[in-house]
């Protein structure tokens, strides 16, 4: 992992103080700071990865103004809020600032080192025939439902029994490091859960911990000791009823600095369906770029920040972890509602008006990036590689992602519709369509769109859309390429930048 860049600006010097593996220290006060900068290659950029604010008072207009000008969540302050500027308060709060209660130069590089890394750390492991095993008891019954949902039912009785063991790898887990739990999971009746993570050293046990209740839900943070050769998860049951496991979520945590990165968004639908964003109110006035991720099949997380950062303007990105890569971003109405309220928040946030939004996503993503487009009217919809119709796509059970995986979109199916049945396709093709015709003809926003020639994965709904927004007379930039779904991403990324850029010119342009 690349070293931490920290910029500290304040009257004592801590270089020698903070100085370990893994930080790149330098040190500024606030009157050397315009020298400081000059002397940089690009004076009116932000070199280091973090600014980090040790002077316990705080009142100056070149602070308001350096934070302010640069990149959010990229600020550290440790003074209280009584002893900093109303002006450099604001500025700090708009900017997502971070306020640390430690003080000493060592345990503020520590904090920074444990939850300030870079890189997103998440992994879900699954409850797939590969990774469970399931303990055989006649008085349960138990049944595989797509790739990863493994359901019992029965009377697990009054105390916890194990009902299975999870496969895992010796390193998933950082070591002496703080990891959140979080187990996806269905229940009915009195059937509880608990899981018991035991770790092994030398072929002996080192440690185990229970998680369990409201915990496993709400992200139990579980330590892997400073040194562990093997672990593995056992799953335990008690009550009566049934138990439908999905998925063990394991992210390091960086204790409430933010979810993957640091900003990021976990929020809960009242059934415990995980909604994932992140705004970052960029260096630049609007408009709002509102981004939904393409499948994560192996590791969870944002994506898209550095190009988006380069740009500068605001954006809000949403990334779905459900499901193996996703279930594209939509679901029951509480889960819709909370999607639609995250992008009307931001939107309030700027003091935009909804023309002022541009709506995108590329494959999965390109999904909920249209099918909420009735919900925010925005100025523009930006789409590639669009997969649009869910019920087809869904429909086959052998359907390959990058070679593997052949059976994943039946747990797609599962997530949006509860089970596995081929009488749900119509529906679901139905579902995007329905919802397009809230859509009034005038309040159609322009429309880009990259697709390729021979995308395997919907390309029997790419002319369906040409041919909807043909009726419509929508305002249409389409750009085909030669290949199939999974080619030409460098190609995919630069259309979008280039679209974002043209799209954000004639807004601005028109006064947007």
């Amino acid at each position: 992992m690349a070293d931490i860049s920290v910029l500290q600006i304040g009257q004592a010097d801590w270089t020698s103080q903070a100085a370990m593996d893994g930080l790149k220290w330098v040190h500024t006060t606030v009157a050397d700071l315009p020298t400081f900068l000059a002397q940089q290659d690009e004076p009116f950029k932000l070199e280091q990865d973090y600014v980090l604010l040790t002077d316990l008072t705080l009142d100056s207009s070149l602070l308001v103004r350096k934070v302010e000008e640069w990149p959010a969540y990229r600020f550290i302050y440790l003074a209280e809020l009584s002893q900093i500027s109303v002006e450099l308060q604001q500025a700090l709060s708009m900017r997502g600032a971070f306020h640390f209660n430690e003080q000493q130069p060592q345990t503020v590089a520590q904090r920074i080192l444990a939850d300030l890394y870079l890189g997103q750390i998440a992994f879900p492991t699954r409850f797939s025939e590969e990774q469970f095993i399931p303990t055989i008891n006649y008085d349960w019954q138990f049944r595989r439902s797509g790739r990863f949902s493994s359901a019992f039912t029965g009377d697990f009785g009054d105390d916890w029994q194990q009902i299975g063991t999870l496969k895992t790898f010796a390193g998933d887990l950082n070591p002496n490091q703080d990891n959140l739990i979080y187990l996806d999971y269905d229940a009915t009746g009195t059937a509880q859960v608990s899981l018991e993570c035991v770790f092994f050293h030398g072929g002996r046990l080192q440690q185990l911990q229970f998680l369990r209740g409201d915990g496993l839900v709400n992200m139990t943070p579980l330590k892997a000791p400073a040194r562990y050769q093997d672990y593995q998860i056992i799953v335990l049951a008690k009550g009566k009823g049934t138990l439908d496991l999905h998925a063990v979520h394991q992210r390091r945590s960086r204790h409430g600095l933010g979810m993957f990165i640091p900003g990021g968004q976990r929020q809960l639908t009242e059934d415990n369906q995980e909604v994932l964003s992140y705004f970052n109110p960029g260096t630049k006035k609007g408009p709002m770029i509102v981004l939904f991720a393409g499948t994560r099949l192996h590791v969870e997380g944002f994506e898209m920040m550095g190009p988006l950062d380069k740009l500068g303007y605001p954006y809000l990105l949403f990334t779905d972890a459900r499901s193996q890569g996703g279930a594209f971003d939509v679901g029951n109405a509480a889960y819709e509602a909370l999607v639609v309220k995250i992008i009307r928040k931001a939107q309030q946030f700027l003091g935009l008006t909804s023309d002022q939004v541009i709506m995108s996503g590329y494959s999965m993503g390109s999904y909920p990036a249209i099918y909420y487009t009735p919900d925010i009217k925005p100025g523009a919809l930006l789409l590639a590689k669009p997969i649009l119709n869910l019920g087809t796509f869904t429909s086959s059970a052998e359907f390959p992602h990058s070679g593997v995986n052949h059976d994943w979109t039946l747990d797609v199916r599962r997530q949006l519709t509860g089970r596995v049945d081929p009488e749900d396709t119509v529906a679901l093709n139905q579902k995007l369509w329905h919802k397009l015709d809230q859509l009034s003809i005038v309040d159609w926003p322009q429309v880009s769109m990259f697709s390729m020639d021979s995308d395997e994965y919907d390309g029997v709904s790419l002319p369906q859309l040409l041919d909807y927004l043909k009726e419509r007379k929508v305002r249409l930039n389409h750009h085909g390429e030669p290949g199939y779904h999974e080619q030409k991403i460098p190609e995919m990324i630069r259309f979008m930048i280039d679209e974002y850029e043209r799209i954000i010119a004639e807004m601005i342009a028109k006064g947007r």
